[in-house]
């Protein structure tokens, strides 16, 4: 067994490769994001072999790469930072404010990156456009006396991108740190294009009405943004002292409002196109070693254990690589890794290399089973449907009246007395409607526990109380692709057992494996018949429903033969019979 600061080095680096990967490729795109800008500034339909070699000498201008540098550095900071979230452990929170005080600071810090990006974007492109719209200062000679005033065609441009970088983050900060696995496997170059194009263009459509938004923003906040400006060097002053001309003289730009546009469009499709690219690169397959013995020892190089990247908590991406790589390994119709699961380690001819990963598996069903069933037990059944008449209103028939009657008629005649409590007339004296409205009980105040004035405070509950659904949203949102994918890898083992493995590894956890996924599928039944809003996490619930009962139609149209030579249960083998039944 390896130690731990060993086997968490080789899977952070095996992230951060991919990371690094991502960051550059990120990096050089921005020279074609760069052509795609010059294209569309210094358009000249007539002449367009001017156009063409004007856009190529800028691009390969040393001063252009030189001005590149200051973006690509925040770039790089911000994928670092992008990937420190990629880094960060799962784990859960029983409330609303713990959550905050964890992730506050790590969104600081992605909004921080993300608004420099945005910043040095729209500074680097402002560089290709023409001197009124590229520099701070211009000379004003209008009255014969030149004099240093403020561009504010820059400054809205230049805020522009900080306003746009903050959106990115306002608008996707939900789905950072969070990857959607690929059912199909794809070449980079396929998920590339594909992402590009649709990035792109979803970009322009959805920066269309940021870009209106942002000039009532700027409208708002330049009373205060002019004149500041205008006063951190004492010789510049505001070419429009009125803010409502100036607005207006901004409103009707045609050409800044393009600019602006475009610049939005650019920034929002670079920040899209660096998660979509941490996205494709942490897609890809990684093959994990199986053979586990004396020969096959893990040296510098060579690849980590599947077993202990499943078993790998602090970064879940490499649970999910994992999973990603068992799953290839089961459903490969025919696997020479596969065999590998099989094969006894040399020498001791022991099973070591099947018992890694079936342990593995067994402990994070069970793991999960148990802790959603603690998390559910506090929840309440759904009340049942109330009852509906469908002939109208229930009326009492002749012989309950006739019932009714005699019964009475009985408890008279040997002095049985109602138990029921008789009704008191509703009107009262005088007398005790003034003592009850005395001046002392209107000031009367109950004795109220601390937790119970502030439950009572609006917005307590919500930040400062723990849910009883939460643990159990949690577990299903988080949780459940990671078990739906080891559940029907290890089913899918198992069947193939019957035909590729020589040595009968496999037979003795067969029950062990039915049992799992019976407990499993129980509680997964649980949760519909509980007051749990489904629809919340209705994907993942029905994707791990599907995936358990999947499992056990296979493992039972496999072994159905063979059921009653293995040892199982028999509450199990019970429960197995309405699967079989299926098969007959």
């Amino acid at each position: 067994m390896e130690p731990v600061a060993t086997t968490d080095l080789t899977f952070r680096k095996l992230c951060l490769e991919r990371f690094i990967l991502a960051i550059l490729y990120s990096i050089a795109l921005q020279y074609l994001l760069v052509t795609v800008f010059l294209l569309f500034v210094n358009v000249d339909l007539l002449h367009p072999i001017t156009w063409l070699t004007s856009t190529v000498g800028l691009l390969v201008s040393p001063l252009t790469w030189l001005r590149s540098v200051p973006l690509a550095t925040a770039l790089t900071a911000h994928g670092f930072v992008l990937a420190r979230m990629y880094l960060l452990e799962s784990r859960y929170y029983p409330t609303l404010f713990a959550q905050l005080k964890r992730s506050i600071m790590q969104r600081f810090v992605v909004l921080c990156t993300a608004g420099s990006v945005g910043c040095l974007t729209a500074w680097f492109y402002t560089r290709f456009l023409r001197a009124d719209y590229r520099q701070l200062v211009l000379m004003d000679d209008s009255n014969h006396d030149q004099q240093t005033v403020l561009n504010e065609r820059f400054v809205y441009l230049f805020v522009s991108g900080l306003f746009a970088g903050c959106y990115f983050f306002a608008r996707g900060q939900h789905t950072l740190g969070g990857i959607e696995w690929s059912p199909v496997p794809l070449s980079k170059w396929t998920q590339f294009r594909d992402s590009f194009c649709s990035i792109f263009i979803d970009s322009i459509r959805r920066s269309f009405v940021p870009s209106f938004v942002y000039l009532s923003f700027y409208y708002t906040v330049s009373v205060l943004l002019r004149s500041r400006i205008a006063t951190l060097f004492g010789i510049i002053r505001l070419k429009e002292i009125s803010t409502v001309y100036s607005f207006y003289c901004t409103a009707t730009d045609i050409r800044l409002l393009l600019y602006t546009w475009l610049v939005f469009a650019l920034i929002l499709t670079n920040m899209n196109l660096m998660l979509g690219l941490f996205r494709i690169f942490l897609n890809e397959r990684q093959e994990f070693s199986i053979q586990i013995g004396v020969f096959h020892q893990q040296t510098k190089g060579s690849d980590p254990p599947l077993a202990a990247a499943l078993a790998y908590r602090q970064i879940p991406i490499v649970q999910q690589m994992a999973a990603e790589d068992l799953a290839t390994i089961a459903q490969t119709h025919w696997c020479s890794r596969r065999k590998q699961l099989y094969e006894l380690t040399v020498p001791g001819g022991h099973p070591n290399n099947w018992r890694q990963v079936c342990d593995t598996c067994l402990k994070l069903i069970r793991e999960f089973t148990n802790e959603l069933t603690v998390s559910i037990g506090g929840i309440e059944l759904k009340p049942p449907p109330p009852m509906v008449l469908t002939g109208g209103r229930l009326r009492p028939t002749t012989s309950m009246d006739r019932e009714r009657l005699l019964r009475q008629q009985y408890n008279q005649n040997f002095g049985i007395r109602s138990l029921s409590t008789p009704t008191l007339s509703s009107t009262s004296s005088p007398e005790s409607g003034q003592q009850s409205a005395g001046p002392l009980d209107l000031l009367k105040i109950d004795n109220l526990s601390l937790p119970t004035i502030l439950s009572r405070v609006p917005g307590y509950q919500l930040f400062f109380v723990e849910s009883k659904t939460a643990k159990s949203y949690y577990l299903l949102s988080v949780q459940s692709q990671l078990v739906a994918s080891i559940t029907q890898s290890l089913t899918a083992l198992a069947c193939c057992s019957l035909e590729e493995d020589q040595y009968g590894v496999v037979q003795d956890d067969l029950p062990s494996i039915v049992h799992a996924l019976l407990e499993l599928k129980k509680v997964v039944d649980k949760i519909g018949a509980i007051n749990l809003d489904v629809k919340r996490i209705d994907r993942n619930y029905i994707a791990l429903k599907g995936a358990v009962k999947r499992s056990l139609y296979r493992f039972t149209q496999s072994f159905a033969p063979y059921l009653n030579d293995l040892v199982i249960e028999p509450e199990d083998l019970q429960a197995l019979q309405p699967f079989l039944r299926y098969n007959v």
